[in-house]
Formats: structure tokens, sequence, C-alpha cells
């Protein structure tokens, strides 16, 4: 069998690999198959027909790939998750916020998180307070404007 059809086949199998996998890895590998199986049959050197198989395929990892799984996946840099969520969010003092008693405690959307200060004022139960960042697992917040 020569040596541009093995090239070719082994493409095949990456390429279909990635069409049932969606994560942009196999793909790359498929189409730098791809290229060294072009240039095998141009009769290149083995040598060629690897360096461009490397070539290839590192490229479209490093610099395709991230863009293709942007693209995919819908997040942009911008966007926030998990905790990142909560800061900016109002929510209920549900304990005494006091950063010389160690208490405090507000509920955000459900959620109970101890709560401190960003001010070190104290902030009363019931009162409405705003989430300025999360630091561990404690909401630092402030005093809303807002009733």
């Amino acid at each position: 069998m020569e040596t541009w059809v093995i090239w070719i086949i082994v493409g095949a199998i990456f390429v279909v690999a990635e069409i049932f996998s969606a994560s942009f890895f196999a793909g790359p590998i498929g189409f730098g198959c791809i290229v060294a199986a072009i240039l095998a049959e141009q009769e290149a050197t083995t040598a060629v027909q690897f360096a461009s198989f490397s070539i290839t395929t590192v490229v479209m990892l490093l610099a395709i790939r991230p863009v293709v799984m942007k693209m995919m996946h819908g997040k942009s840099d911008d966007q926030v998750s998990g905790i990142e969520t909560y800061v900016g969010k109002q929510g209920n003092i549900t304990e005494r916020v006091d950063a010389q008693a160690g208490t405090g405690r507000i509920k955000i959307g459900g959620e109970s998180w101890r709560a401190i200060s960003d001010k070190d004022i104290i902030i009363e139960e019931e009162s409405l307070a705003t989430v300025v960042r999360i630091e561990g697992s404690k909401a630092v917040v402030s005093v809303s404007e807002n009733p």
C-alpha cells in the first residue's frame, strides 16, 4: 500500500473521530495527516511528510482550536460564571454583620453566605446589602442604597 493512502486512512479516522467527539482535538491531527498525504502523493520524503504533519497539527491546535472552541461554546472572556455571578447582587442580611464579633450572614438568591462588611461597619439584620466581592467563602458586602 502506498504511503499517501495510509496517511489518508489515518487522517479519515481522526476526522471521523472528531465528528463524534466535537473537541477539536482529533480534527487537527486528521488534517495534518491529509496534508502529509498530499505531500506523499507528490513523492516528498518521509521527513518532509512527518514535518508537515507535525507543523500542521501544532498550528491548528494552538492557533485555530481556541477560536473554534470559543465559537462552539459561545463563552467570551467577559462572561462571569461560578461565584463571580454573586458580585453586584443584592441580598438580605440574616445575621448582624459585625467584624469585631466575627458575625454576619447574607442570603442571596436562596443561598446563605458568611458576610463581612467592606468598610468595617456594622450592618443590622434585615438590612439590604450588595455583594462587592467574594473572598474565599465570605461575601464582602456594603449597605445597599436602594431599599
